[in-house]
């Protein structure tokens, strides 16, 4: 797992600012469009992306702190560690549920409502990244239950899914009290930002740097996918800076057979370069 910290340069209890200040300090230094490290840029702008966040921040340090991660399999955690962080789940949530049997086959979809008191639901989560959750994927995951033995259950996730949806296991959860049914799995999913791309509903946003003279006469350039396609997107002359470019049918999975997909928004930020004293003639002269 990539330490982040160590990507930024920063200590592990840094400040907004100070993190803020350290990706500043490698971009003006590794940005491409300044003859930089594209490589170690990405990496920079993916550490970013995540610990300016307090919420990823607090998933990403959660992982590292409880994690360990086996095989290329994500991190899960007891219901012990985000007790606090998931105590709504005990309540009349409402949140969306996804029930499964034993096989790991989906049987039903329901609110979640709260159950009579005995043997305890176990909340797990598992985190995945938003270029992961572009396809369907099928994860193994094991747990302990508060007895102490380990169980393992298996979880289909769909293209498309969304940061905070849980999947349900009916009676693989807690089974301390006997002649009590079991309790429930709970397994909730944290999907996070990475390569570069912040997800909001089911768009993409990302961000594209161009120099001042592209953004008068208008350019053309190649933006890698999630799903690792390179798609050509053109900025019209005179584009200011922050304008947001849509690219539309590119962004999250909603609905496969229909093939319906939400959109990639590309903010431009415009550069301007440091010119000699004969440039700036030449363009007074224009």
């Amino acid at each position: 797992m990539k330490n982040y910290y160590d990507i930024l340069g920063v200590s592990e209890d840094a400040s907004n600012e100070q993190i803020k200040k350290a990706f500043k300090e490698i971009a003006k230094k590794e940005h491409p469009d300044r003859g930089g490290n594209e490589s170690r840029f990405k990496e920079a702008n993916e550490a970013y992306d995540t610990l300016k966040n307090s919420q990823k921040r607090h998933d990403y340090d959660t992982m590292r702190k409880f994690g360990g991660t086996k095989g290329g399999d994500h991190p899960f955690f007891n219901e012990d560690i985000f007790g606090d962080f998931f105590s709504g789940f005990g309540g009349d949530s409402g949140g969306f549920t996804f029930n499964f049997g034993r096989d790991g086959n989906q049987r039903n979809f329901r609110n979640f409502r709260q159950q009579p008191r005995g043997n305890r639901n176990v909340q797990v989560r598992m985190a995945i990244s938003i270029k992961e959750a572009m396809m369907n994927n099928q994860k193994t995951i094991n747990y302990k239950l508060p007895s102490g033995r380990d169980e393992y259950a298996t979880v289909n996730i769909p293209a498309g899914v969304q940061h905070g949806i849980t999947f349900k296991f009916s009676g693989m959860g807690d089974d301390s009290i006997k002649n009590m049914p079991r309790g429930d799995l709970m397994v909730v999913m944290s999907v996070l930002d990475s390569d570069g791309y912040t997800r909001k509903g089911n768009d993409l946003y990302t961000d594209k740097t161009i120099d001042c003279f592209q953004a008068v006469r208008g350019t053309e350039f190649n933006l890698k996918t999630l799903e690792d396609n390179i798609i050509k997107v053109k900025v019209p002359p005179g584009t200011q800076p922050g304008t947001i470019l849509s690219v539309k049918g590119r962004g999250m999975p909603v609905h496969k057979t229909l093939n319906i997909r939400g959109n990639l928004y590309v903010k431009i930020h415009i550069l301007i370069p440091q010119l000699s004293a004969q440039d700036l003639k030449k363009i007074k002269d224009l």
